[in-house]
């Protein structure tokens, strides 16, 4: 306790010394607390469910090596198959499929579109969760002409229904036919498809027809004991033996089961990474920085340190006080540094795509919301002692070992600091140096590559258009030409309304067109194998839908309205597409084979070329080439599923239309039809980089505070060395040293540093790079200009932390410095 009251006394007694201390810590370990609470809520959180360590993500691989590339969704038939041949390997498969349902509740409120999932009856089982209120599906609800039952997310019940106690049996209206609710699921549960209702999947029978409809989400539970490996080699054998007596060349070749956690947050994890990297440079520049405050203070008490050890302390003693010092200004940042995380932490989640409903990921179907919970402390208490203890066992271990001739000399203005002193002091600040040097290039390339993205064009015009959804599925209607109409009608009132340029439709939306693929086989074009098909883009529009959308048609024509079902099947492809396949031909009039050569789907004549547009791809697609575009007519005929959902896009002069104005004109076409997610489409653009902008944002602010807590590391170690030097700056005064020369004496000292900082900056940027790009390819290294951009702001701070000790030193009065003496 006296040594405690002995330290929170120097402590007091120091306050600037104190305050910086305290300050430097706080903002190191509340920034590195923040980024863990949502790390550990993204990466490291278990999933609610038992022994989810044996969960798996299902897909079915169309090569033999099961690699993630050549992967894709379930067909009915492999689900089929791999419940009757794989009992040994799991305790069970459940499947989904992703829909969006108008929603009619009985109490009279308008109807709303939401995100619903149709799943097997046993999905809920196979993750291990029961509903918190109600049951799950039984298995004879789960067939074509099953009873219409639902189960709805905690969410639902609470916002739609008011969390009405007599929930269970009640009715609401999905699509326009009634169901009753049979459950509801815990809090925060929206799984798959952020799904805020599920009902049952209610597949048909397979027929050898759905083995190229790869459209089921899978989720499996291993048995207890086998591992990933394991399953996926099990899963390899029965496809061979299945393809031995069924050589049909669209069978699945392999399983590709990545654990159900990590499924969610593959392509997120290097990115968060990246995040972590940038946090824990901030938070080493803070604990350096605190090292050499430390230091600092313990050579400015050297006279003191050596009185006490001639009255008889040991350095044990000695240590012992500068440990407690440095932990109870540990703790104290400590304490502080959870502050600051408690007001960061929601701006950091608000601010990251986690955060936003509009582009949020897998991961927010569960309870992963970012709190400052007992893995959050457990981490910031580690910091706490990695901090206090860790680096301040070097100043603690240079005070235990000062001797009463050198400490008593230094308690003098003429004491210089010895070699070795200096030498640490300087090595924090070149480790400080470093890493701001790395923050601040990897902040510049990150804003080039930020700036690249928002830059690139869309391949279509974005400005003065809203985009909104509609949910059309095709039991509302009783035939595909009635459907055609409604559509038709409402892109009719949507066009009369005033302001309106233009309006048209397509599925998907023109920014999520890595939703739908479709398989093909181009003419004159290598049939690829093993797998006997590429793969493009798919795409739905109605005639005019690239004039209207801006995007250039380079060779032959639009869609027409003469390009119905009864038609010759057609397609509009990119250029990207044409140049691949048929390069310095006429691509009009070429065929486009659906599907296999030997498979049933018809040919589409190339009718039309337009630019390529900018894909947002997702790394499990693999080699995606071009898209390809089928009149709306044709589509709802052959492939009527792919356009349940549609996109409508509606250009306007000035102010765009209001969402009651929409959802009135829709009205007017077809009582069914209900417009969500209504978004200018520039706007929905900007948040197809949120991620980036995230990772843009967080680690310029993080090059920031590095650029600072160096700047303020360097002035205090020259501080610390122009008071050691006053005598000697008197002397060089008194010589006829000019004020230039000493603020150049200075300077020099920090230049060297700044060198050196720098060198060493460039070869940790360099590796860091080359490991980012390892699993995140799309990020460029550091061009020249991010070098010397770094390297000029950071010779900026260098020069302003030394300015204000070489004016110190400058001002040295001669006779004034050796009178002291």
């Amino acid at each position: 306790m006296n040594d405690l009251r002995y330290a929170l006394r120097m402590l007091l007694k120091s306050p600037g010394f104190s305050f910086i201390a305290i300050a430097t810590l706080a903002l190191g370990i509340g920034a590195n607390t923040a980024i863990f609470s949502v790390v550990e809520g993204t990466l490291l959180r278990p999933l609610p469910f038992p022994h989810a360590e044996r969960l798996v993500r299902i897909y079915e691989a169309q090569e033999e090596s099961g690699a993630r590339g050549a992967s894709v969704n379930l067909s009915d038939q492999t689900v089929a198959r791999w419940r009757e041949f794989g009992g040994d390997i799991f305790e069970g498969i459940g499947v989904a499929t992703g829909v969006d349902v108008t929603v009619g509740l009985s109490d009279g409120a308008p109807p709303q579109t939401v995100s619903a999932a149709r799943i097997s009856a046993n999905f809920f089982g196979v993750l291990g969760l029961p509903p918190a209120l109600g049951r799950t599906f039984m298995q004879d609800e789960d067939r074509p002409d099953g009873p219409a039952v639902a189960i709805i997310s905690d969410d639902f019940w609470r916002e739609a229904l008011n969390s009405r106690p007599d929930v269970l049996g009640t009715s609401i209206t999905l699509d326009g036919r009634p169901y009753t609710i049979v459950g509801v699921m815990p809090k925060s549960f929206r799984h798959p498809y952020r799904s805020n209702v599920w009902v049952p999947l209610a597949a048909p029978p397979v027929i050898p027809g759905t083995i190229a409809n790869h459209y089921l989400y899978g989720v499996g539970r291993m048995r207890a004991g086998v591992t990933v490996a394991q399953a996926e080699s099990a899963l390899r054998r029965i496809c061979a033996a299945v393809n031995q007596t069924d050589p049909n060349p669209l069978n699945a070749k392999a399983a590709y089961l990545p654990p159900l956690r990590d499924s969610f947050v593959m392509d997120l994890r290097p990115k968060i990474l990246v995040i972590v990297g940038a946090a824990l440079c901030a938070l080493v520049i803070a604990a350096a920085n605190f090292a050499g405050l430390l230091l600092s203070r313990v050579i400015e008490r050297d006279g003191e340190f050596a009185l006490r050890a001639a009255l008889g302390a040991s350095r044990g003693r000695l240590l012992r006080l500068q440990l407690v010092q440095a932990f109870v200004l540990a703790v104290i940042g400590t304490a502080l540094g959870l502050i600051v995380a408690s007001w960061f932490t929601p701006a950091l989640v608000s601010l990251s795509p986690e955060g936003a409903d509009a582009t949020g990921s897998a991961m927010r179907e569960f309870d992963d919301a970012a709190r400052l919970d007992l893995p959050v402390f457990a981490f910031a208490a580690g910091v706490m002692v990695f901090s206090g203890l860790g680096f301040g066992l070097l100043p603690a271990i240079r005070a235990a070992r000062t001797d009463l001739r050198g400490g008593m000399g230094a308690a003098s203005r003429s004491a210089t600091l010895d070699r070795a002193t200096r030498r640490l002091l300087g090595s924090f600040v070149i480790v400080e140096l470093a890493i701001a040097a790395v923050l601040l290039t990897a902040s510049i390339t990150a804003t080039q590559y930020f700036e690249r993205l928002i830059n690139e064009p869309w391949g279509f015009e974005t400005a003065g258009r809203v985009q909104f959804n509609c949910n059309a599925p095709d039991r509302l209607f009783v035939s595909p030409a009635a459907k055609l109409n409604v559509l038709n009608s409402a892109l009719a009132q949507l066009r009369a309304l005033p302001g309106v340029i233009s309006a048209t439709l397509t599925s998907p939306s023109p920014l999520n067109a890595p939703r739908d693929l479709i398989s093909f086989n181009a003419e004159g074009a290598r049939v690829p194998e093993p797998r006997g098909f590429y793969m493009a883009y798919e795409r739905a529009a109605a005639p005019g839908y690239f004039t209207n959308m801006g995007q250039r048609l380079l060779h032959g024509r639009e869609f027409l309205d003469s390009d119905t079902a009864e038609s010759v099947p057609v397609c509009i492809v990119t250029d990207a597409f044409a140049r691949r396949f048929w390069p310095g031909q006429d691509p009009i009039g070429k065929r486009v084979k659906w599907g296999r050569l030997d498979g049933p789907r018809p040919s589409l004549n190339v009718v039309g070329v337009v630019a390529d547009m900018k894909v947002v791809a997702e790394p499990q697609d693999g080699e995606v080439i071009g898209t390809i575009t089928r009149p709306i007519p044709q589509m709802l005929v052959t492939d009527p599923g792919q356009f349940d959902e549609i996109t409508f896009l509606v250009q306007t002069k000035g102010e765009p239309l209001s969402a009651n104005v929409i959802r009135t004109a829709l009205a007017r076409a077809d009582a069914h039809i209900a417009a969500f997610n209504i978004v200018s489409l520039a706007e929905a653009a900007a948040r197809m980089h949120a991620t980036e902008r995230f990772i843009f944002i967080l680690v310029s602010a993080f090059g920031l505070l590095g650029l600072i807590l160096a700047a303020v590391g360097l002035y205090g170690l020259l501080s610390l060395q122009v008071a050691r030097r006053q005598r000697e700056f008197g002397i060089r005064s008194a010589l006829g040293a000019t004020a230039r020369q000493i603020i150049q004496l200075v300077a020099n000292q920090g230049a060297r540093l700044l060198a050196i900082g720098f060198a060493v900056g460039a070869l940790v940027t360099w590796g860091c790079f080359r490991l980012i790009q390892n699993h995140w390819a799309e990020m460029p290294a550091p061009n020249v200009f991010a070098w010397i951009g770094g390297g000029a702001v950071l010779s900026a701070a260098v020069a302003l932390a030394c300015w204000l000790p070489a004016q110190r030193a400058a001002r040295v009065d001669p006779v004034v410095a050796l009178r002291a003496e």
